[in-house]
């Protein structure tokens, strides 16, 4: 016969194992980035849950954050709250002048309120990409080519508000958006290579022509300063040969006038020497090649007398004079 002291042991440690197993498996290790969202076997919201060592009861359940949707199994039960990344992945985008472009998204989101996430939407990352891919086409079919190649910033800038408000509402919190790449089809781009290598050939031919009517203008100008400098020359040559003719003529008649003066002194006797004068006039006259006649005037012929000449001698320093 058993004894029952040992039956009710029996049944005690079994009891016990029971919880120990129940407790252990309702355990969960929640890190510090990571949060549970626990409903009731009624499926009614009972709370979010962690940081830490959480213990599910058997009647709750955790809902999953990740799921395999071929299989259905659990991929990741907790949700992270850190940001997420997401690639868009390369979008065929038609702008407003109708030029086909392919532009690459890049998302960063992040889950703020987790059981807003689960109760309004059935997979936010999923979501978060589709809504990239036609507010992407959205923002790009408002723009022309060229204002998407030269505004990158403001199309993920409008991408990122779009984004924002349509995921405020799900909980989530689209932190960045960025422009991976961003390129129009092959064709479009040779077009655009080949009308960029035109402008630059009209480009350099303009600068060329430029360069060349200012060297010609530099050139007219240094001919007409070079033109201005001679004529100035010119023109200060002349000055000083008038300023040189001009004292000559002063001094000339400074000559004269003392000249005159000196005959005026002579009085009567100025006679003679302007008599003399006029014979060494003539004189001169008759040393010419060309055969003259030459009529000596009747005044002329008092310098040839005895008191002319004794004059004159006085007067004039004569050259044997001036050799002693």
């Amino acid at each position: 016969m058993v004894d029952p002291l040992l039956i009710l042991l029996g049944v005690f440690a079994l009891l016990v194992l029971s919880i120990l197993i129940i407790v252990a498996i309702g355990l969960r290790r929640v890190l510090e980035f990571e949060r549970l969202i626990i409903f009731s076997a009624s499926g009614k919201y009972k709370g979010t849950r962690g940081p830490g060592i959480i213990w599910i009861r058997p009647w709750e359940k955790a809902h999953p954050f990740e799921v395999d949707p071929t299989t259905g199994k659990t991929i990741k039960l907790a949700f992270d709250m850190r940001e997420t990344l997401v690639q868009v992945g390369q979008q065929d985008c038609i702008t407003k002048d109708n030029v086909p472009a392919k532009i690459e998204p890049i998302v960063f989101f992040k889950i703020v309120d987790p059981a807003r996430t689960v109760m309004t939407v059935e997979n936010a990352k999923l979501a978060i990409l589709n809504l990239a891919r036609t507010t992407l086409r959205a923002v790009i079919g408002d723009m022309i080519l060229s204002e998407v190649i030269a505004r990158r910033e403001h199309i993920a800038e409008q991408l990122k508000i779009r984004l924002a408000t349509e995921a405020e509402r799900w909980g989530v919190n689209v932190t960045t958006v960025e422009i991976a790449d961003l390129k129009p089809r092959q064709e479009v781009e040779d077009a655009m290579a080949l009308r960029k290598a035109t402008i630059e050939k009209a480009e350099g031919e303009r600068t060329s022509a430029i360069m060349k009517a200012e060297g010609q203008k530099e050139a007219a100008l240094s001919e007409k300063e070079a033109l201005i400098i001679s004529s100035e020359a010119k023109k200060q040559a002349g000055i000083t040969i008038a300023e040189g003719q001009k004292q000559a003529k002063i001094l000339e008649a400074e000559g004269l006038e003392e000249y005159y003066k000196k005959l005026a002194d002579l009085g009567k006797k100025a006679e003679i020497v302007l008599q003399f004068e006029n014979i060494a006039a003539l004189k001169k006259f008759a040393e010419s090649q060309n055969e003259k006649l030459v009529i000596l005037p009747l005044e002329s012929a008092g310098a040839f007398s005895f008191g002319g000449l004794k004059f004159l001698e006085d007067t004039l320093p004569s050259k044997r004079k001036e050799s002693k």
